[in-house]
């Protein structure tokens, strides 16, 4: 009988000395993103590059580059990386036809996670 409650005893002791793991807050995901090329302003004679850098707090979910026409509000270059890393190097050419001088407005929008939470940067700059 004693055997019976000292194992009654050792694993009453054991239940309640478990301690639930608390479940962590969701981090708050947050990134910089810094465009070197093209800078705001800018007037670009031909095709151009896209160079910059996306740094976050954790790993993001990717980054869609879009370019509009300004004067019309027509896309003309669209791309979207989906990969799960903290840091991106971003480094794209664009090919365009543009022999006028043309207002491009350049939005890079950073997916921080699938719940549709973005931080963006937006460039304004003409072509020719």
């Amino acid at each position: 009988m004693k055997p019976l409650l000292f194992i009654i005893l050792t694993g009453s002791f054991s239940l309640f000395s478990c301690k639930k793991e608390k479940k962590s807050e969701p981090e708050n995901v947050t990134a910089v993103v810094t465009l070197t090329n093209p800078h705001e302003g800018d007037t670009i004679q031909g095709n151009f590059s896209i160079n910059g850098t996306i740094a976050g707090t954790a790993n993001l979910h990717g980054y869609q580059i879009t370019i509009t026409n300004t004067s019309n509000d027509s896309i003309i270059y669209q791309n979207e990386v989906h990969d799960h890393l903290a840091d991106f190097t971003v480094n794209q050419t664009v090919n365009h036809g543009f022999s006028s001088y043309t207002p491009l407005k350049l939005d890079l929008v950073v997916a921080l996670d699938h719940d549709g939470n973005t931080v963006s940067k937006t460039v304004q700059f003409t072509v020719h």
